[in-house]
């Protein structure tokens, strides 16, 4: 995976005077699962259109495998793209919706057949050439969708919220087909979601979206684990966000003053002194307990209360300031915590992130 298959320099959108993809440069590896992720309205469906050719670009280049493809037509690109809505022809049946596009290019009938076999088997459907997508779920009306896409064997596939219509057990499941077909394709797959644990289970780089601009491009871990900005840190998953103001600088260390304590921080983002910094700390890596625990770092807060969830149960307390925290704990560790008591929250260093933007 090393060879640029997608490159975008300088691309700019905009619709009415208004920017809705801004400046934005990218490059995608063959054979990578890139996702686009980010809130609605943050420019990745655009970006998504501008690769596929639907939309253009208002200013700078889209190269597809180290050729410009800004002012090409869609149909002479070598991508295709899976929509949420799988625009399937109803009245033709499974083998001829998948067939329609190498018919369209006038490919041989005997290279037909042998394709659309190929493609279906990939997508588990094998059997269903003869059933009309009404007679199909919607999990498999997806499936012929993507067949139909893969069939004509694009260097690209572009999938937007391609998962979205389904429900929550079979999303999971198509997610890690689309992985596993995906790899076993070795084409390069970008994929637009705003489902951060989609991002997270498919991808091999998420690009973090943000009002037409990127906010981090990172492996799964790297984006949840070191987020380089408040808003990466708050929309990937879930995570306290702690305001403080650096009341002193040490080398490498930070002092953060925050709701009336005072606690020394690696100075991951190199804050200067008096500089205003956020603290990210994921709700797993924290503990709390009714005195301090030694070594890690550890906030005095008052206990609020427990929600069971399963695996976890979610304890919230509250700073003094009126900030709340959570975090999750095993069941066994919270039979001690009462309401409104004193306990303290702790947590190792290095399992916090400290941000300035």
């Amino acid at each position: 995976m090393g060879v640029q298959m997608v490159k975008l320099e300088h691309v700019t959108k905009e619709f009415d005077d208004t920017i809705v993809v801004d400046d934005l440069n990218l490059d995608i590896k063959a054979g990578e699962f890139l996702t686009l992720l980010g809130p609605s309205g943050c420019g990745k469906t655009t970006t998504l259109r501008m690769i596929a050719g639907f939309e253009k670009p208002t200013s700078g280049k889209i190269l597809l495998n180290g050729n410009q493809v800004d002012d090409m037509e869609p149909y002479k690109r070598e991508v295709n793209t899976v929509f949420q809505s799988y625009s399937l022809f109803p009245h033709m049946n499974v083998y001829d919706n998948v067939a329609f596009g190498l018919k369209m290019k006038k490919v041989g009938k005997e290279e037909i057949k042998e394709r659309v076999t190929k493609a279906l088997k990939l997508v588990q459907l094998e059997e269903y050439g003869t059933r009309k997508p009404k007679q199909l779920s919607g999990g498999q009306q997806q499936r012929i969708a993507i067949a139909r896409a893969i069939v004509n064997n694009p260097k690209v596939l572009l999938l937007d919220e391609p998962l979205g219509a389904l429900d929550l057990k079979l999303r999971k499941q198509m997610q890690l087909e689309l992985k596993h077909l995906q790899q076993t394709l070795n084409i390069t797959f970008i994929y637009v979601t705003h489902d951060q644990e989609e991002a997270l289970t498919m991808s091999d780089r998420i690009v973090v979206m943000n009002k037409g601009k990127i906010e981090q491009i990172g492996t799964p871990r790297e984006i949840y684990e070191k987020p380089r900005t408040r808003f990466v840190a708050d929309f990937i998953g879930q995570t306290n966000i702690l305001d403080g103001n650096v009341s002193a600088v040490n080398g490498d260390m930070a002092t953060l003053e925050l709701a009336d304590q005072t606690i020394e921080i690696p100075n991951s983002s190199e804050v200067a002194l008096k500089e205003h910094a956020f603290l990210s700390v994921r709700p797993e890596k924290m503990k709390v307990s009714n005195t301090p625990i030694e070594g890690p770092i550890n906030l005095k807060c008052t206990f609020k209360e427990k929600i069971y969830v399963g695996s976890v149960t979610k304890i919230v307390v509250r700073l003094s300031d009126g900030k709340e925290l959570t975090i999750n704990e095993s069941h066994e560790n919270i039979a001690e915590l009462t309401n409104n008591n004193d306990v303290y929250v702790s947590w190792n260093p290095e399992n916090a992130v400290m941000l300035i933007k």
